[in-house]
Protein backbone atom coordinates (compact mmCIF):
# COMPACT_ATOMS: atom_id res chain seq x y z
CA UNK A 1 0.00 0.00 0.00
CA UNK A 2 1.18 3.79 -1.22
CA UNK A 3 0.70 6.65 0.68
CA UNK A 4 1.64 10.13 0.61
CA UNK A 5 3.04 10.84 3.59
CA UNK A 6 2.18 13.28 6.33
CA UNK A 7 5.24 16.60 6.80
CA UNK A 8 4.57 16.34 10.40
CA UNK A 9 5.77 12.73 10.69
CA UNK A 10 8.95 13.66 8.38
CA UNK A 11 10.32 16.31 11.41
CA UNK A 12 10.82 13.33 13.45
CA UNK A 13 13.35 12.12 10.88
CA UNK A 14 17.10 12.67 11.10
CA UNK A 15 17.09 13.23 7.50
CA UNK A 16 14.95 16.15 7.83
CA UNK A 17 15.59 17.30 11.53
CA UNK A 18 16.71 20.97 9.96
CA UNK A 19 14.04 21.62 7.26
CA UNK A 20 11.22 24.47 7.97
CA UNK A 21 7.43 23.46 7.81
CA UNK A 22 7.42 24.92 3.91
CA UNK A 23 10.45 22.47 2.94
CA UNK A 24 8.60 19.84 4.43
CA UNK A 25 5.79 20.39 2.62
CA UNK A 26 7.13 20.73 -0.98
CA UNK A 27 9.19 17.17 0.31
CA UNK A 28 6.69 15.60 1.25
CA UNK A 29 4.78 15.84 -1.74
CA UNK A 30 7.67 13.97 -3.49
CA UNK A 31 8.22 10.93 -1.46
CA UNK A 32 5.94 8.26 -0.27
CA UNK A 33 5.25 5.61 2.44
CA UNK A 34 5.10 1.79 1.76
CA UNK A 35 4.45 -1.54 4.01
CA UNK A 36 6.15 -3.74 3.49
CA UNK A 37 5.88 -7.73 4.28
CA UNK A 38 8.76 -9.62 6.18
CA UNK A 39 10.70 -10.73 4.02
CA UNK A 40 10.85 -8.88 1.01
CA UNK A 41 13.68 -8.07 -0.53
CA UNK A 42 13.96 -4.17 -0.99
CA UNK A 43 16.99 -4.53 -3.42
CA UNK A 44 19.72 -7.04 -4.28
CA UNK A 45 23.78 -6.46 -4.40
CA UNK A 46 24.72 -5.68 -8.17
CA UNK A 47 21.40 -3.95 -9.09
CA UNK A 48 21.26 -0.53 -10.52
CA UNK A 49 19.94 1.94 -7.48
CA UNK A 50 16.85 4.14 -7.91
CA UNK A 51 15.43 4.22 -4.23
CA UNK A 52 16.50 5.52 -1.28
CA UNK A 53 14.35 4.15 2.22
CA UNK A 54 14.00 5.79 5.80
CA UNK A 55 12.45 2.51 8.04
CA UNK A 56 9.64 4.39 9.81
CA UNK A 57 8.21 0.93 11.19
CA UNK A 58 10.17 -3.10 11.05
CA UNK A 59 13.46 -3.21 10.42
CA UNK A 60 15.72 -4.40 6.98
CA UNK A 61 18.64 -6.01 7.57
CA UNK A 62 21.75 -5.52 4.80
CA UNK A 63 23.43 -8.24 3.29
CA UNK A 64 26.85 -8.49 1.39
CA UNK A 65 27.93 -11.58 -0.85
CA UNK A 66 30.78 -13.58 0.19
CA UNK A 67 33.04 -16.13 -1.49
CA UNK A 68 31.23 -18.18 1.55
CA UNK A 69 27.88 -16.87 0.74
CA UNK A 70 26.01 -14.24 2.12
CA UNK A 71 26.83 -12.35 5.30
CA UNK A 72 24.44 -10.63 7.39
CA UNK A 73 26.13 -7.14 7.50
CA UNK A 74 24.11 -5.00 9.97
CA UNK A 75 20.28 -4.36 10.88
CA UNK A 76 18.80 -0.93 11.00
CA UNK A 77 15.33 0.31 12.64
CA UNK A 78 13.32 3.33 12.47
CA UNK A 79 15.02 6.42 11.77
CA UNK A 80 17.33 4.30 9.66
CA UNK A 81 18.08 4.93 6.40
CA UNK A 82 19.45 2.63 3.34
CA UNK A 83 20.15 2.88 -0.24
CA UNK A 84 21.96 6.38 0.13
CA UNK A 85 24.35 5.92 -2.61
CA UNK A 86 21.78 5.18 -5.68
CA UNK A 87 20.54 9.07 -4.89
CA UNK A 88 23.96 10.07 -5.34
CA UNK A 89 25.86 7.85 -8.10
CA UNK A 90 24.62 5.72 -10.80
CA UNK A 91 26.71 2.69 -9.37
CA UNK A 92 25.10 -0.47 -8.80
CA UNK A 93 23.65 -1.73 -5.25
CA UNK A 94 27.07 -2.37 -2.88
CA UNK A 95 24.70 -4.71 -0.94
CA UNK A 96 21.32 -6.55 -0.22
CA UNK A 97 18.53 -5.61 1.43
CA UNK A 98 15.43 -7.17 3.11
CA UNK A 99 12.56 -6.60 5.67
CA UNK A 100 13.30 -8.49 8.92
CA UNK A 101 9.59 -7.37 10.67
CA UNK A 102 7.24 -6.03 8.81
CA UNK A 103 7.60 -2.51 7.89
CA UNK A 104 6.36 0.49 7.13
CA UNK A 105 9.11 2.61 4.92
CA UNK A 106 9.36 6.18 3.48
CA UNK A 107 10.56 5.92 -0.61
CA UNK A 108 12.37 8.96 -2.00
CA UNK A 109 13.26 7.64 -6.02
CA UNK A 110 16.25 9.16 -7.61
CA UNK A 111 13.77 10.55 -10.11
CA UNK A 112 11.84 12.20 -7.27
CA UNK A 113 14.80 13.62 -5.96
CA UNK A 114 15.95 14.76 -9.49
CA UNK A 115 12.91 16.82 -9.40
CA UNK A 116 13.33 18.53 -6.29
CA UNK A 117 17.10 19.11 -7.20
CA UNK A 118 15.72 21.37 -10.39
CA UNK A 119 12.88 22.60 -8.76
CA UNK A 120 14.10 23.24 -5.47
CA UNK A 121 18.11 22.83 -4.93
CA UNK A 122 18.10 24.65 -1.56
CA UNK A 123 16.09 21.82 -0.60
CA UNK A 124 18.22 19.27 -2.21
CA UNK A 125 21.56 20.68 -1.04
CA UNK A 126 20.29 20.44 2.60
CA UNK A 127 19.13 17.02 1.70
CA UNK A 128 22.79 16.15 0.57
CA UNK A 129 24.29 17.82 3.86
CA UNK A 130 22.28 15.36 6.00
CA UNK A 131 22.76 12.59 4.08
CA UNK A 132 26.70 13.39 3.96
CA UNK A 133 26.48 13.54 7.55
CA UNK A 134 24.69 10.41 8.14
CA UNK A 135 27.22 8.61 5.63
CA UNK A 136 30.60 10.31 7.43
CA UNK A 137 29.08 8.57 10.78
CA UNK A 138 28.79 5.45 9.49
CA UNK A 139 32.03 5.58 7.94
CA UNK A 140 33.43 6.80 11.51
CA UNK A 141 31.96 3.68 13.39
CA UNK A 142 32.99 1.65 10.29
CA UNK A 143 36.99 2.72 11.23
CA UNK A 144 36.07 2.39 14.73
CA UNK A 145 35.57 -1.27 14.28
CA UNK A 146 38.55 -1.93 12.67
CA UNK A 147 40.39 0.05 15.24
CA UNK A 148 39.85 -3.14 17.68
CA UNK A 149 41.23 -5.52 15.09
Amino acid sequence: MVEQIDYEKLKEIQLFKNFDDEELAIVSKKIFEKNYKKDSTLFVEGMPGEILYIVEEGSVDIYKKTPKGELKVTSIGPGDIVGEMSLIDDEPRSASARTSADSKLIVITKKSFNEILESDPKIAAKICMSLLKIISKRLRLTDKKFETL
